[in-house]
């Protein structure tokens, strides 16, 4: 019996360590490491330019990141392609692909090459081909400081001016942006009430301020800002907009004017006040004239008469009659 449980122990044992192997190093790998999101949405801003091509960028000229887009397919991974790369006057070297879905439904194959091999100024030549049929993918020679992408732009702040009805801007370079004083901006103003859409200025000598003039008063105006390192030396691609930063501009009329207009309206209508009731008179007669009395026609009308026009009548008419009595009688 005991020779029985030894020959089984020995036909079994093979197996056994196998499977307690895989065990442990399935117990002991590190999980996929996440992707990082600012990654994802740096390699979603360049597919949108060609998502057929194999596309590169740095971040701080001490990185760089190589990657191409596909239609998913069942049997295509990371090892369907080989990726090798090589700096002027060394070897051919292999980068490792990795492979990862993006929010579009296609797949996305992407290299990292080590920081030691990450040199400026110094053509990088990059090659993928195909693992099965040995045919070539993609073929492309670039520079690393040439395909620098920022992150965009951090703490945008927008503040009225304190005179003229201008608008100030200030912002932070990118976080880790690599020569800072080669960085050029770009301003991008937009108002919903404003037709034609958004305006762009462009800041150089990488300068982060900004005064913008000719903005229409009363209205809120969003902001945003972008950056891109500058030519010759460097080149790449615009960063995302920062974050905005909105603001309501000052009304087009300024206060102190408008106290002042009133203040000289006001003197104005007191001064022609004053006039009026230093010609009061004279406009009085001009306005209503008075009406002749009818006391300089008919003597005694008022203090004798009363006013009464019958009793001149008839004090006249005896008159008349006394006079042709006079006339009459004989001498």
């Amino acid at each position: 019996m005991d020779h029985l449980w030894a020959y089984l122990w020995a036909y079994l044992w093979p197996g056994v360590g196998s499977l307690c192997l895989l065990l442990a190093g399935a117990a002991w790998a590190s999980p996929p490491k996440p992707l990082d999101p600012k990654f994802e949405s740096k390699a979603a801003l360049l597919a949108a330019r060609g998502p057929e091509e194999l596309l590169c960028f740095t971040e701080r000229l001490e990185d760089l990141v190589c990657f191409w887009e596909e239609a998913a397919s069942a049997g295509i991974g990371p090892d369907s392609y080989s990726f090798f790369y090589q700096l002027e006057g060394e070897p051919w070297k292999p980068c490792s692909l990795h492979q990862a879905p993006t929010a579009r439904g296609a797949v996305r194959f992407w290299c990292s090459l080590p920081t030691a091999d990450t040199s400026s100024f110094v053509p990088l030549e990059l090659r993928v081909t195909a693992v099965s049929s040995g045919a070539p993918r993609y073929h492309r020679i670039i520079h690393i400081n040439e395909v620098v992408l920022l992150d965009p732009p951090a703490e945008l702040l927008a503040r009225r001016a304190d005179e003229g009805g201008h608008v100030v801007l200030r912002w932070l370079p990118p976080p880790g942006a690599p020569v800072a004083s080669l960085i050029r901006y770009e301003v991008n103003i937009s108002s919903g009430n404003v037709a034609g859409g958004a305006q762009k200025v462009e800041i150089l000598d990488g300068r982060t301020e900004c005064v913008l003039s000719n903005l229409r008063g009363g209205t809120r105006y969003t902001f945003m800002v972008r950056a891109r390192m500058a030519e010759p030396s460097f080149g790449g691609f615009w960063s995302a907009w920062s974050e905005p930063a909105s603001l309501l501009t000052a009304s087009d009329l300024d206060p102190l004017i408008l106290t002042l207009s009133l203040i000289l309206v006001l003197i104005l209508m007191l001064l022609a006040v004053l006039a009026l009731l230093s010609h009061r008179r004279t406009l009085k007669q001009k306005i209503w004239p008075g009406i002749p009395s009818p006391e300089s026609e008919f003597e005694g009308l008022f203090t004798t008469h009363k006013g009464n026009f019958q009793a001149i009548g008839a004090a006249e008419k005896g008159l008349e009659l006394r006079l042709k009595f006079w006339i009459w009688q004989p001498e």
